[in-house]
């Protein structure tokens, strides 16, 4: 049976159950934690504890908190929360967010990999929790690439990296994209070279994407479709298109290939101090799993997204593993 390390230890595949693919304890920044007006680790516990809880109240039994090293995560927050049991199962990530850190810049993929695996199997920042998938994140960057410090040949250089380390250790890969620019495409085409089995990854932020041509190609090589923007600010329209765009690929035979989340945290330090969110992780549960239920989705098609899309990915990294 394939294991999942989630920051409590390692479970059981099968016991992730209802699963929201894409989410964040807290994101803002590197060293956020120094600055006394901006992260309260008190607060982000309480906030926290309070959104899991109605979460879990939801329905919600994992959550993969997305959050790298360089966008914010904080592993003192992650050990609290650990040690407080709240019933729902976390796994938190290593790797790199969409600027690679100056001291990543120029290193080779192997060390990349090295830094990643130290997270995965050794533990972050000397703790003994350990990460249990990898993050990485493409955006407008990936335009930028004249000269060597390019942003693109950073980003490519993590992209294999991630993909070195993902074999290794036999967990999956996660990737914040710009839909837009349909990067999904040339990070696959990276997987692939790195002899990566692709349906150990995730091409998240797919539901900004209007196109369903090319989320069915990304689909078609054997990725997972992160559906992980829902809820928030977006109007009752935007979220029901995305909900219409997830039905149309179940439609196409895809629906276990597709997760469902919402890219939200109770503690958004990003750019800027936002209010707080507890119910950040009650969308998909309240109100996109009844909308896809009563346009005509069974509740073994929703499950799917909301279980079996998930449980493949980590089932795929593993096998790398043990080949």
């Amino acid at each position: 049976m394939t294991k999942v390390q989630t920051i409590r230890g390692p479970i059981e595949v099968d016991d992730l159950g209802f699963t929201l693919s894409h989410e964040h304890l807290t994101v803002g920044g590197a060293a956020m934690d120094r600055i006394p007006s901006i992260y309260n680790e008190d607060e982000a516990y309480a906030l926290n504890l309070q959104a899991i809880a109605l979460a879990k109240a939801a329905g919600v039994r994992s959550i993969i908190d997305l959050t790298t090293m360089d966008l914010g995560r904080q592993v003192r927050l992650l050990q609290r929360v650990a040690d407080a049991n709240t019933g729902v199962n976390i796994v938190c990530a290593t790797g790199v967010y969409r600027w690679v850190p100056a001291y990543f810049l120029l290193r080779d993929p192997d060390e990349i990999a090295e830094f990643m695996l130290g997270e995965i199997n050794d533990g972050i920042e000397g703790t003994d929790i350990r990460a249990g998938i990898i993050k990485l994140a493409w955006d407008l960057e990936y335009r930028m690439d004249e000269g060597p410090y390019s942003p693109r040949a950073a980003l490519e250089r993590c992209a294999r990296g991630a993909a070195r380390a993902a074999k290794a250790a036999g967990v999956p890969i996660s990737c914040h994209t710009l839909a837009a620019d349909e990067l999904g495409t040339p990070l696959l085409d990276i997987f692939e070279d790195e002899g990566l089995d692709l349906a150990a990854v995730t091409i998240g932020h797919s539901n900004d994407s209007t196109d369903l041509g090319y989320l069915t190609r990304i689909a078609g090589r054997g990725a997972n479709l992160g559906f992980d923007r829902y809820g928030g600010v977006r109007p009752a329209e935007e979220n029901e298109r995305r909900a219409a765009l997830a039905s149309a690929l179940v439609a196409a035979g895809y629906g276990d290939q597709v997760s469902l989340g919402h890219d939200g945290s109770p503690y958004q330090r990003f750019g800027m101090n936002r209010p707080t969110i507890l119910d950040c992780w009650t969308y998909v549960p309240n109100h996109e799993v009844p909308w896809l239920r009563a346009n005509g989705l069974s509740d073994e098609q929703i499950a799917g997204m909301t279980q079996r899309s998930v449980r493949r990915t980590f089932e795929a990294a593993a096998a790398m593993r043990r080949a």
